[in-house]
């Protein structure tokens, strides 16, 4: 148990802290792809707090939907970057960036299933990763992004094979998990900082 104090509060220090750090370049609205980025965050880290603090029987609904929600607005946030890749004339509509997030609708129509949702879920997570990976290998050779792109995407990567493939869950493979996770937060919000990305807008 106090293992997982530490993992949650590790996840929750670290998810503040990347928030605090994109929300002054966030305020004006003008990237999307990091205001996507900050609502994924505070989901993140209401349900994280709500696992260490709120009542344990509504524990997996709120972690599910906090999963869910931020996870969407992750896929948002990769189809601003789809969007803003490709010359003017092709971009899709900017509402379009919106579409992951009807996938809420879906979420809560489910029946109190926590195995389906579960499912559904590592599916989201899945397919985020590897859009990601694709698109920020592309970008890095191709117009020369920074490699702190890619191993945010890798350090995501390890994050969600870790759970996957530890039978056991031991509390080290948990912990390992965590730390990779939060490595890809660092070092995916110092790249958008350091290097940002999606400034044009049309």
């Amino acid at each position: 148990m106090e293992i997982e104090v530490v993992i949650h509060g590790l996840e929750i220090f670290v998810a503040i802290l990347c928030f605090i750090a994109l929300l002054p370049s966030s305020l004006n609205f003008k990237n999307l792809t990091k205001v996507y980025l900050l609502g994924s965050l505070l989901s993140f880290i209401i349900s994280k707090i709500y696992i260490l603090e709120g009542p344990s029987y509504l524990v997996r609904d709120v972690v599910a939907w906090g999963n869910f929600v931020s996870i969407s607005l992750v896929l948002s946030a990769l189809f601003v970057i789809i969007r803003d890749s490709k010359p003017v004339f092709a971009r899709f509509p900017i509402y379009l960036t919106m579409l992951p997030l009807s996938g809420i609708i879906f979420f809560a129509t489910i029946p109190t299933s926590y195995a389906i949702k579960d499912i559904l879920e590592l599916i989201m997570q899945a397919g985020a990763v590897l859009v990601a990976l694709l698109l920020f290998c592309v970008n890095t050779i191709l117009f020369e992004w920074k490699w702190t792109f890619l191993i945010s995407i890798l350090a995501f990567l390890c994050a969600y094979i870790i759970p996957i493939i530890s039978f056991k869950n031991t509390e080290n493979e948990l912990l390992l998990g965590a730390i990779f996770l939060c490595l890809g937060m660092i070092f995916l919000t110092f790249s958008l900082i350091k290097y940002p990305i999606n400034i044009e807008k049309s």
